[in-house]
């Protein structure tokens, strides 16, 4: 019984985890944000259910990668209005 719980929190805990970690990477922009993914990808050949916690990783770095370019995005829109109306 105890295997078996162990077992499933450990099949909600480490994926959680590495969801966590993938979104403070991406957030920082860091490099290993994108080879973390690829590492877990590895291990897909052990246990096939971490494939699914590889893809949901790659989403959420390219997500946050996005979102980043549109905040980008809008901070520079503004700075053009700022500097035109300051001419």
């Amino acid at each position: 019984m105890y295997r078996i719980t162990f077992i499933l929190i450990a099949l909600i805990i480490i994926p959680l985890s590495l969801f966590y970690i993938e979104y403070r990477l991406a957030k920082e922009q860091s490099k290993f944000a994108i080879v973390l993914p690829v590492i877990v990808l590895c291990f897909a050949v052990i246990i096939p259910f971490v494939a699914l916690t590889s893809i949901i990783m790659f989403v959420i770095y390219f997500v946050v990668k996005y979102l980043e370019k549109e905040k980008q995005e809008k901070l520079s829109e503004i700075e053009k209005m700022n500097i035109q109306d300051l001419e």
